[in-house]
């Protein structure tokens, strides 16, 4: 193969498939893609199939397929449209040929468009430099805690416990109701369970939270907790180190 076929070789690799050849078809004919001439498209893609053959490229299916679409809507096209008059005006009553190839091109570009969105955004990320993973252990150790703050050990060793203490009570055999409870239905029961006082500084034990035995209710109750404690409408709370945790209300004051 010669120096001229090896360049046209690459220039036809470009495409990724028949519709992205179009696209470049189109833009080279400088028209609009709601208005394309078929004859004219038609011609310039088996032109670009003939040099494909002509250079005993391999022409995948998918290109086959294309020409075969290209040429019924050609011949569409050429066929009289049927009118109907109606107060002296004619209305066409077909659909355009070209509209579902219309609608094809338009979902490709959209495709490419998000597509080099995306490729910008890897290029940007990919002169971020991240730092290695610290152990932050030793320095965690130094810092205590303030008095009456709950750590996220604290929060996780409470859950722990917990959850033993009902599986021991849980029978060997149990039938198993599945009952779905949302996360914002499981909040609302805990702030109710909370404001039901009308007193401040009135708390309730986390573990009186935790009245079902099923993982999932149990998973529902303590993400519900958090939420709430994210939202700055609940706190948690111990009296010592490594005793009961409380929720509270949050006050502004």
């Amino acid at each position: 193969m010669n120096k001229q076929s090896e360049a046209l070789t690459i220039y036809l690799e470009s495409f990724e498939g028949p519709l992205d050849l179009l696209l470049h078809l189109i833009k080279d004919l400088k028209v609009d893609v709601f208005d394309i001439p078929m004859a004219d498209l038609t011609q310039q893609y088996l032109n670009y199939l003939h040099t494909m053959k002509e250079l005993k490229l391999d022409i995948a299916g998918e290109y086959l397929l294309m020409a075969a679409t290209l040429l019924e809507i050609k011949s569409r096209m050429l066929l009289p449209k049927k009118e109907v008059e109606v107060d002296d005006d004619s209305f066409e009553l077909e659909e355009d040929p070209r509209d579902e190839l219309v609608h094809q091109l338009l979902e490709y570009k959209q495709m490419q468009e998000a597509a080099k969105v995306l490729k910008e955004m890897q290029t940007e990320r990919g002169q971020f430099y991240t730092k290695s993973i610290t152990n932050l252990e030793s320095h965690q150790q130094s810092v205590p805690l303030v008095p009456g703050e709950v750590s996220t050990e604290d929060l996780l060793h409470a859950l722990q416990k917990m959850q033993q203490k009902i599986q021991r009570k849980q029978p060997m055999s149990t039938r198993v109701h599945h009952e779905k409870i949302t996360i914002e239905a499981t909040m609302d029961v805990i702030l109710n369970r909370l404001t039901e006082q009308g007193k401040p500084g009135f708390r309730i034990a986390f573990t009186d939270f935790f009245e079902s035995t099923e993982r999932p209710q149990i998973v529902n109750t303590f993400l519900a907790m958090l939420e709430l404690v994210r939202e700055r409408k609940i706190f948690f709370t111990q009296t010592e180190l490594y005793g009961e945790i409380f929720l509270e209300l949050f006050s502004e004051g």
